[in-house]
C-alpha cells in the first residue's frame, strides 16, 4: 500500500531529489564511525528545505517526507529536529538537537543552533554555547556532544506548546528511522546480488529473499506510519509510529548485518552508518517502553462514560 503525492509535493520532492544526488553515494576514503555532512546541512539552510513546515501549503507531512529521504543517505544531517520542531520554537532555521535529559548524549548537539531539553510536560529552549557543551569522540554515526548545562538564556515552554514538541519529536524519529532502514536495507540488498556464494549470487538464494521481503515490509509500515502520524499531528499516531519503529529495527539491522557477513563488520563498509545511527534511536525518548506506556494512556484512558461505569461498580460492592 502507498499513496499518490499531489502536484505540489511531487514538485518539492523533485527538488530534493536533485540535491539528495550529491550524497548518496558513501564517502570514499572516509573510514570512520562518523559521516555527517556540513555541506549538506548548509544546502539544507540554503534551500529552505529546513523550514519547510511554516512555508504556505506545506506543513508537517510534506516534513516528514523530507526527513525519511535525508535519513536514506550514508552521511549524517540534522533535519527531523529542525523541520518538525523549528516552527514551535520560533522558527529557527539551523539544526536543533533534542536532549531528553542532561548529562547524557545528544546528537548534533555542537552543530545546532539551538537545544531542546524535553522533560516530562515542559520543554526547556535555549542556545548553547562552548562552555555548555562537552564534546563526545563517537561510535554511533552521529556527532554526539554531552548537555553539561542549560544554556544561560533558555525558555521554558509548557502546556500545549510543549506537548506539540514532543509529539512532532517522535514523529520525527519514526521518519528518521524508516529512512536509515530502507538505506541500510537498499545497501543490503546490492551486496546480496554481487556478492558470490556456491556459483550464485546471494540475492538468489529462497531464504535471503524471504527476509529481505519482510525487512521491505517493516521499511514501508514504518514510513506509512510516519506519514499519517505527521499529516494527522496526534499524539497517539506518533507513539505508535515511533514504537513500531523502534520495535522492529532490530531485525533490520540484524538481517542486514547478517547477510553482509564480515564485510557488514568494517568501516570500510558502510552499513555501519545506518545501523549505528538506527541503535541510537532505538533509544531515543525513552525508547519502546516510553512510548508503550503513551500509548496505553491513549487506547486506555478514562473517559465520562468510563467513569460513571467505575462509579456503578464501587456502588454494587
Amino acid at each position: 500500500m502507498d499513496f499518490a503525492l499531489t502536484d505540489d509535493q511531487q514538485l518539492l520532492m523533485t527538488a530534493f531529489d536533485g540535491l539528495l544526488q550529491r550524497y548518496r553515494d558513501p564517502p570514499q576514503g572516509v573510514h570512520g564511525y562518523v559521516a555527517y555532512s556540513a555541506a549538506f546541512q548548509q544546502e539544507l539552510l540554503d534551500g529552505g528545505f529546513l523550514e519547510i513546515a511554516a512555508q504556505p501549503g506545506f506543513g508537517l507531512l510534506e516534513a516528514a517526507l523530507l526527513t525519511e529521504a535525508a535519513a536514506a543517505c550514508p552521511v549524517g544531517v540534522e533535519a527531523a529536529a529542525a523541520m518538525m520542531i523549528g516552527p514551535q520554537i520560533g522558527g529557527c532555521a539551523g539544526p536543533v538537537a533534542l536532549a531528553w535529559q542532561t548529562g547524557r548524549p545528544v546528537r548534533y548537539l555542537a552543530e545546532a543552533e539551538s537545544v531542546c531539553l524535553i522533560d516530562g510536560d515542559t520543554v526547556t529552549v535555549g542556545r548553547p554555547a562552548a562552555a555548555d557543551i562537552e564534546m563526545l569522540d563517537s561510535v554511533a554515526a552521529y556527532p554526539m556532544a554531552r548537555l553539561r548545562k542549560l544554556p544561560s538564556e533558555s525558555r521554558r515552554i509548557a502546556g500545549s506548546a510543549a506537548a506539540a514538541i514532543r509529539r512532532r519529536a517522535l514523529i520525527g524519529i519514526a521518519a528518521e528511522a524508516a529512512g536509515l532502514m530502507r538505506g541500510a536495507l537498499d545497501n543490503t540488498v546490492r551486496y546480496v546480488k554481487e556478492r558470490q556464494q556456491f556459483g550464485q549470487p546471494l540475492g538468489h538464494f529462497q531464504a535471503i529473499q524471504h527476509r529481505l521481503a519482510e525487512d521491505a515490509q517493516i521499511v514501508q509500515a514504518c514510513r506509512l506510519m510516519a506519514l499519517r502520524a505527521a499529516d494527522a499531528d496526534c499524539e497517539r499516531l506518533a507513539a505508535i509510529a515511533c514504537l513500531y519503529a523502534q520495535d522492529t529495527m532490530r531485525k533490520v539491522i540484524t538481517d542486514c548485518h547478517q547477510f553482509s557477513g564480515a564485510m557488514g563488520l568494517t568501516l570500510e563498509f558502510p552499513l555501519h552508518l545506518w545501523t549505528y545511527r538506527l541503535k541510537v534511536l532505538q533509544g531515543e525518548a525513552g525508547g519502546r517502553a516510553a512510548q508503550a506506556r503513551l500509548l496505553a494512556r491513549h487506547q486506555w484512558a478514562e473517559t465520562p462514560e468510563t467513569s460513571v461505569k467505575h462509579e456503578r461498580l464501587e456502588e454494587v460492592s
